[in-house]
């Protein structure tokens, strides 16, 4: 293949909140559990006026920041989110319009799954080798917090980012080798037509895990090394969805990674699942300190959609672009913690005024 990935940018909100206060007001689990074994530590808070757009909107402009581009280059816009602020309104045109693309671009929402980003992703790539566009925009964008009911488990690491990547086959930062889907329909996390939080088919979340992304994954990547000659060894790096912290090193292991193959590419600890923008993150912080030559593993999955592993290898163009736009470990770095309190207010888990008429902080 010809195309890759030309520029890429993140946005993570700046309020987090740590695992101990959601612990300390539900005590539905122990700190031990969640912090040693599950491996997760804070997820991002959402302000009263962030959402999937808002992060979408900023990554975006951060990737074209990177890409040397502006939005009027950007021929096609596709957004990979499941928490599409709108119930029937598609959010990518309102994206597209804020980073000043044309009005004839392509444009449309890859919706429901936190595979959605890497289809976005799989549908840009298709239409730059068919020389269709030149460059467009894959965005994989989620704002899971506010959308886990409070005092469910997985609020502990319920999260939100965004990572939008320019695809083309100019100027090419990493180049995909190769890409291979795995899908069934798997019943592991939903939300019903109407509702507004996701649930889960398993009381036993790691089960949940293993049967739905650790499954998926593994024949993805299985498939893929097999069809592209190659294996665990052949990467410098590997990149899983990661809903915990533990789960990029138990599915890298299935595969025969080493743990120093996936440590680089494993935030969730310190931001959590931020859904589908939870591999792309990752992936984002490879780049971020990556070398030309080095090949990367990228395996997304998403709830009742399956996995998508891609190949890149990346090149030497890396080392001129890098540095034009924030990097992950300063956007991780850059908080103000919050209490269990805030958060809810923030992210209207009890209340919401259409019109709020007075101070929200």
């Amino acid at each position: 293949m010809e195309s890759g990935i030309v520029g890429y940018g993140a946005s993570i909100p700046y309020r987090r909140m740590s695992v101990q206060q959601t612990l300390d007001v539900w005590k539905n689990s122990d700190i031990g559990i969640v912090k040693y074994h599950l491996k997760a530590s804070e997820r991002a808070v959402l302000f009263f006026n962030e959402d999937t757009n808002t992060l979408a909107t900023q990554s975006s402009r951060n990737a074209l920041r990177l890409a040397g581009l502006d939005g009027k280059q950007i021929e096609a816009l596709y957004l990979g989110t499941g928490t599409n602020p709108w119930a029937s309104n598609p959010s990518s045109p309102m994206i597209a319009e804020s980073i000043g693309t044309s009005p004839e671009v392509m444009c449309s929402d890859v919706q429901f799954s936190g595979k959605s980003g890497t289809s976005a992703m799989q549908i840009c790539s298709a239409l730059a080798e068919s020389g269709s566009i030149k460059y467009g925009m894959a965005i994989g964008a989620d704002t899971l917090n506010r959308h886990v009911q409070p005092g469910e488990l997985y609020e502990d690491v319920a999260s939100a980012g965004s990572v939008s990547l320019v695809i083309g086959k100019e100027n090419v930062i990493a180049r995909i080798q190769g890409v291979l889907s795995h899908t069934s329909s798997l019943c592991d996390w939903f939300r019903l037509d109407g509702d507004r939080y996701i649930r889960t088919g398993s009381s036993d979340i790691p089960d949940a895990i293993t049967i739905g992304l650790q499954e998926h994954t593994v024949a993805a990547v299985e498939k893929l090394n097999r069809k592209l000659g190659l294996k665990a060894a052949d990467y410098t790096y590997a990149v899983f969805q990661q809903p915990y912290g533990y789960v990029p090193f138990a599915v890298g292991g299935v595969l025969g990674f080493k743990p120093e193959q996936v440590a680089p590419g494993n935030i969730s600890e310190d931001i959590g699942d931020c859904g589908a923008a939870s591999a792309l993150l990752g992936l984002a912080n490879v780049l971020d300190i990556a070398k030309a030559g080095d090949r990367i593993l990228l395996a997304s999955y998403g709830f009742g959609a399956g996995s998508d592993a891609f190949s890149l290898e990346v090149t030497p163009a890396i080392q001129e672009k890098r540095g034009r736009a924030p990097l992950v470990k300063d956007l991780l770095a850059r908080k103000e913690l919050v209490d269990y309190a805030t958060a809810m207010k923030y992210e209207f888990k009890y209340l919401r005024s259409i019109y709020p008429l007075g101070p929200m902080t």
